[in-house]
């Protein structure tokens, strides 16, 4: 029997071991191979093709959500499981836009990752039920406010996190691969749909909104 192929793409070495040894000892499972940041791992998946990819969401320059159109490019049929921290729904929204299949926290057992990768290899999509409920409520939320706000592009969203690590427009604009009018368009645009008035502005409400960590 064909096992299911699984890249692992997370910054934490050690969480990345236990990771890959708990799937290993599944015997439809075979990890085959794992990157420490997200450029590297797009090329690794590009010409490896694995089923899933297991893939971290906060990591030093790419983030994991800039990387999940990179890596479906590079590998359609690639399944990704975001596999995070963060329970906050926008989050969850934003990637599953992007076009992930799966998003499991790493506070979840070891149960909720198996099954998300089976479900996810199976053609599936797969959301931790600690994360559905609360991504249920802000679909309601938004439901409530529709027309009065557009919803943020997941460009938009990227731009925002980067703001809110206070780097610059130059900064930003080279570690999403666009030029520095395209990251003031954003910033125009993020101004208009919070209502902020500048960048300190856009990052506290969007905190308070929890539209970032």
């Amino acid at each position: 029997m064909r096992k299911i192929s699984v890249y692992l793409i997370d910054d934490h070495h050690v969480l990345r071991q236990a990771v890959v040894e708990m799937l290993e000892a599944e015997g439809d499972i075979a990890v085959v191979g794992q990157a420490g940041d997200a450029r590297s791992g797009i090329d690794a998946v590009a010409a490896a093709r694995p089923d899933i990819v297991i893939l971290d969401l906060k990591m030093p320059g790419m983030s994991g959500l800039a990387a999940i159109g990179e890596i479906l490019r590079a590998a359609p049929k690639t399944g990704i499981i975001v596999f995070t921290m963060y329970d906050n729904p926008a989050y969850v929204w934003e990637t599953t836009n992007a076009g992930a299949s799966g998003y499991v926290l790493k506070s979840a057992s070891k149960d909720d990752l198996l099954r998300a990768v089976r479900a996810v290899h199976a053609g599936a999509g797969y959301l931790q039920a600690e994360v559905t409920k609360p991504l249920l409520r802000r679909l309601a939320q938004e439901a409530r406010s529709a027309g009065q706000k557009a919803s943020l592009t997941s460009r938009e969203l990227q731009v925002l996190e980067c703001l809110a690590e206070g780097q610059s427009n130059k900064v930003i604009a080279a570690n999403l691969s666009i030029t520095e009018d395209t990251v003031k368009a954003h910033l125009k645009s993020l101004y208009d749909k919070l209502g902020a008035s500048d960048r300190a502005h856009a990052v506290a409400i969007s905190l308070r909104q929890q539209l970032i960590e």
